[in-house]
C-alpha cells in the first residue's frame, strides 16, 4: 500500500500524527478492501481483526437484534474516517456490525501489524485510545444527526423525454453552480479526463474509471450524477454511488414500473441504504397537484418531491433538499394556542427564513397542512381564522359517552378545507397520532389529509377517537408533542421547533377543590364568588401536556432553532383570541428567529 493516494496518507496522518518515516512503516502494514453496496464488512460478535479506513463511500453502523437482522443505526462512516478502534484496543467482539452503503475503498491496519507498529510508536495508543473517546462523545451527543451531509446525489431520468432531460440538466448545472460541487454526465466523462471510454452495456464500470471517479470526490464538495434509462453500467453506477438517489419524472406521463427500475432493484444488494426521492415535474399549465399515490404504490421506499414549471419557488426549494441545505419546520400541539404557529409563519416568511419540509402533531398538525398547502400567509390566516373562530369546532358538546365534542365540526372543516391527499400537497410533509392499541405513534405521511387531522387531533375524552389503518388513533401530543426526532429522518439539515408547552406556575386560592356545584353557583349567581377552577377539557389537555413534559424538553433540545411564543396566559379553548395568538407568535419570532440568523443559523453545518 506503499502507492495510497494524498487523501489516503492525510486521513492516517491526521488520525496518528505520525512523522513521515512511520507513516511509511504503518503504510507497509495496509491492506486495501473493496466493498459493494449493501455488503457487510462485520457483524456484530465477530472476532475483532482490524481498524478499517474508509477511503471512498460510506459505511453504516448497525446494531442487530438476537436474530441478526439490523435494529438500530448507531452512525455513518464516512471518508476520513474509520471504524473497528475498540475492538484493535479491547479484543473484544465487534459491538456491532458495519456494512457499505454505498461501493467503498477501505484500507484495513491488521491487530499484529498494528502492535508491532504500536511497540516502537508507543503514541499511537494514545491517538487511538483519544479518537474512540471523541467517537463516544461524539455518539452521545444530544441531537446528533446519525447521517453526515449528502456528498453525491444521482438524478436519474424515468424516461427518454427531451423535455425532462432539460429539467434534468437544469438541476444539475444549477446544483453545481452552488459551491465546489461538480457534474458528471455519460457524455461528458471524456472532456474531463476520463481515462477510458464508458460502454454502457457492460455489466459495470472499468476500474480505473472507478477510480477516477472516486478521486473526483475526493477534490469536490459534492458529485452530482446525471443518468439515462439507457445508460446501463453508467446508471447502475450512479445509483450505487449516491447518498440520495433522485427518479425525475413527468406527472403527466405513465405512473407504471419501469423495466430499468425492475433491473436496478435485483442488481443492488440487500442493504443498499441510500435515501430515494420521486421528484415529480408539473409541465407549464399544470400546477394541480394529483395521482401522486399512483406513483408510489410501486415505489413504496421513495420519498415523493414536487417541482411545479410555473412555481419558481419549488425548484428552489428542491435544490436546498438536493444540496442538503433545507429546513425542516416542526409543530407542537396546543390547542386553541395553535393559533401562535401562524405567527411564527408570518415571522419566517419575512425574515426570508425557507420552510422546505413541515410536520406537526394536533393543532399543529392542522397549521403544519396549512403551510404545505402553500397557502400565502394571509390566505393562511384568513383561512384558520374563518375555519375556527366562525366554525367553532371547540362548541361542539354531545353526550359525554365517548367524548365531550363530538367532533363533527372538526371533520366537515378539516374535509372542506384539505379534501387532498397528503403526497399530493406542495410541500412534503407529516403529522402524528398515537395508536391506542400498540401504543406507538402513527406517521402520517400519506393518505387522507383530512383523516390525519382527526386522527392527530383526537384528544382522548375531548375528540372521539380516529380509525387508522384499521386501528383507532388519538391525539399525537399522548406520545410525541414536539416531533423533531421524525423531523430529523427526513431530507433537512436544520430542524426550527416551535413549543407552545406552557410552564408556568399557577397557584390556586383554595385548599380543596371546589365543589361542582360551588363553581356553577359562582358563574350564575352575581353575589357568589367566582371560584378559578379549569374545566375538564382543559384539564384534559393540560393532563396530556404534563404527561410528555420530559420527552418535549428532549426533543427541543435537539432543534437548530427553538421557538417558545409567550402563549401561557391565554386559553387552551378559546378561539376569540386568535388575533392576540397570532400577534405573539408573531413578535417572539421575529425577535428570536433575527438573532439566529445575525449568528449564522442559516449558514451553520
Amino acid at each position: 500500500m506503499s502507492r495510497l493516494d494524498a487523501f489516503g496518507r492525510r486521513v492516517l496522518q491526521t488520525y496518528f500524527g505520525l512523522d513521515t518515516s512511520s507513516q511509511e512503516s504503518l503504510l507497509d502494514t495496509l491492506v486495501s478492501q473493496e466493498l459493494a453496496g449493501g455488503e457487510w464488512l462485520f457483524h456484530q460478535g465477530d472476532a475483532s481483526d482490524g481498524l478499517y479506513f474508509v477511503i471512498r463511500g460510506r459505511l453504516q453502523v448497525w446494531r442487530e437484534t438476537a436474530s441478526g437482522h439490523p435494529s438500530e443505526l448507531l452512525g455513518e462512516v464516512v471518508p476520513g474516517e474509520s471504524v473497528g478502534e475498540v475492538g484493535l484496543l479491547t479484543d473484544a467482539p465487534r459491538s456491532a456490525g458495519t456494512r457499505a452503503v454505498r461501493d467503498s475503498l477501505l484500507v484495513r491496519v491488521d491487530k499484529q501489524a498494528f502492535d508491532a507498529l504500536a511497540g516502537r510508536h508507543p503514541e499511537l495508543v494514545m491517538r487511538l485510545a483519544a479518537s474512540v473517546a471523541q467517537r463516544l462523545q461524539h455518539n452521545t451527543a444530544a441531537g446528533r444527526r446519525l447521517r453526515p451531509e449528502l456528498s453525491s446525489v444521482a438524478i436519474i431520468l424515468m424516461d427518454d423525454d427531451p423535455e425532462l432531460l432539460a429539467v434534468a440538466d437544469g438541476l444539475v448545472d444549477a446544483l453545481t453552480d452552488q459551491g465546489r460541487a461538480l457534474g458528471l454526465r455519460l457524455e461528458a466523462l471524456a472532456g474531463l479526463g476520463a481515462s477510458s471510454d464508458v460502454t454502457v452495456t457492460d455489466a459495470d464500470l472499468a476500474p480505473t474509471l472507478k477510480h477516477w471517479i472516486g478521486g473526483l470526490e475526493q477534490t469536490h464538495g459534492r458529485i452530482v450524477f446525471r443518468a439515462s434509462p439507457g445508460d446501463g453500467a453508467w446508471l447502475r453506477y450512479a445509483a450505487r454511488q449516491a447518498d440520495l438517489v433522485v427518479r425525475l419524472a413527468a406527472a403527466d406521463s405513465a405512473c407504471d414500473l419501469r423495466d430499468w427500475e425492475t433491473e436496478l432493484g435485483a442488481h443492488l444488494r440487500a442493504g443498499f441504504d441510500a435515501r430515494q426521492a420521486l421528484l415529480l415535474w408539473h409541465r407549464p399549465g399544470r400546477s394541480t397537484i394529483q395521482n401522486t399515490a399512483a406513483w408510489l404504490a410501486p415505489r413504496p421506499n421513495l420519498q415523493p418531491l414536487h417541482l411545479r414549471a410555473d412555481h419558481p419557488g419549488d425548484q428552489q426549494r428542491v435544490l436546498r433538499v438536493l444540496t442538503d441545505q433545507a429546513t425542516g419546520l416542526v409543530l407542537s400541539g396546543g390547542a386553541a394556542r395553535g393559533f401562535a404557529h401562524l405567527g411564527v409563519y408570518r415571522a419566517m416568511a419575512e425574515l426570508g427564513i425557507p420552510i422546505d419540509w413541515v410536520g406537526g402533531t394536533s393543532m399543529g398538525s392542522i397549521m403544519a397542512f396549512t403551510m404545505a398547502a402553500d397557502w400565502g400567509v394571509e390566505e393562511a390566516i384568513a383561512k384558520v381564522r374563518t375555519a375556527f373562530v366562525g366554525g367553532r369546532p371547540f362548541n361542539d358538546y354531545t353526550l359525554p359517552v365517548i367524548s365531550l365534542l363530538r367532533g363533527g365540526r372538526m371533520q366537515r372543516l378539516a374535509k372542506a378545507y384539505f379534501p387532498g391527499d397528503i403526497e399530493d400537497l406542495p410541500l412534503p410533509s407529516f403529522c402524528v397520532s398515537s395508536n391506542l392499541s400498540t401504543g406507538e405513534p402513527n406517521i402520517h405521511e400519506r393518505g387522507s389529509v383530512w383523516q390525519a387531522i382527526c386522527a392527530s387531533a383526537a384528544l382522548p375524552g375531548v375528540m372521539p377517537p380516529a380509525v387508522h389503518e384499521g386501528q383507532l388513533a388519538v391525539d399525537g401530543a399522548m406520545l410525541n408533542n414536539l416531533p423533531v426526532d421524525v423531523m430529523q429522518e427526513k431530507l433537512v439539515r436544520r430542524v426550527v421547533a416551535v413549543d407552545l408547552t406552557s410552564r408556568r406556575q399557577v397557584d390556586v386560592p383554595y385548599d380543596e377543590v371546589p365543589s361542582p356545584w360551588a363553581v356553577l353557583a359562582g358563574r350564575l349567581l352575581p353575589f357568589v364568588k367566582r371560584q378559578s377552577v379549569p374545566g375538564a377539557a382543559t384539564m384534559m389537555l393540560k393532563a396530556t401536556e404534563l404527561g410528555t413534559r420530559r420527552r418535549v424538553l428532549e426533543l427541543a433540545g435537539q432543534a437548530d432553532l427553538l421557538l417558545q411564543p409567550p402563549v401561557h396566559r391565554f386559553s387552551m379553548l378559546s378561539v376569540q383570541q386568535f388575533d392576540e395568538l397570532v400577534t405573539a407568535g408573531y413578535e417572539h419570532t421575529m425577535e428570536r428567529a433575527s438573532s439566529w440568523l445575525a449568528e449564522g443559523g442559516l449558514e451553520q453545518h
